[in-house]
């Protein structure tokens, strides 16, 4: 992945970000709770071109409602589709059974960013051992290769609907 600017991203972020590694960065909010945003290559449907974006509460300080916690995301997002212009994968963390609560509150930020008509953003359940799982796909409008992704998106998301028993 190539990195992110820094100084274009903070520009516009509402949180002074910084890179933690070469695939994530951190900020701190008003409230005192630590984020890191990940974006780690997966080659589970595309062999390449394709990051796993996450979200991680580095402190597991309790977040109030935040609309500069949700500015600064989009900013993270809006910088990482400039410097790699590509498709990017979310699934929501599953480990305290709160995922249907996380991929609720991603598509009301995602339904109120200012500019969310320049992505296409696909979100379906898949449930695996009883546990449900949901993963989104977000890609630029202007990829020449959305159609082609999305195809890919909904047979990798069928295979798991219609896997025999």
């Amino acid at each position: 992945m190539n990195a992110l600017n820094l100084n274009r991203l903070n520009v516009n972020a509402p949180y002074s970000v910084w890179q933690v590694s070469d695939d994530s960065y951190g900020f701190k909010t008003d409230f005192g709770v630590l984020y890191r945003v990940a974006f780690t290559r997966d080659q589970t449907i595309w062999e390449e071109d394709a990051y796993e974006f996450a979200i991680l509460n580095e402190n597991q300080k309790t977040s109030p409602s935040d609309k500069n916690l949700r500015e600064t995301v989009f900013c993270l997002i809006e910088e990482f589709f400039l410097v790699n212009p590509k498709i990017l994968l979310y699934q929501c963390e599953t480990g305290d059974n709160r995922q249907a609560i996380r991929d609720r509150l991603f598509l009301r930020w995602f339904n109120e960013y200012e500019f969310r008509n320049k992505y296409c953003i696909e979100v379906s359940e898949i449930i695996a051992e009883g546990i449900s799982n949901f993963i989104a796909v977000i890609i630029q409008k202007s990829n020449p290769d959305a159609d082609k992704i999305l195809d890919d998106f909904r047979n990798f998301v069928g295979f798991f609907s219609n896997k025999p028993c």
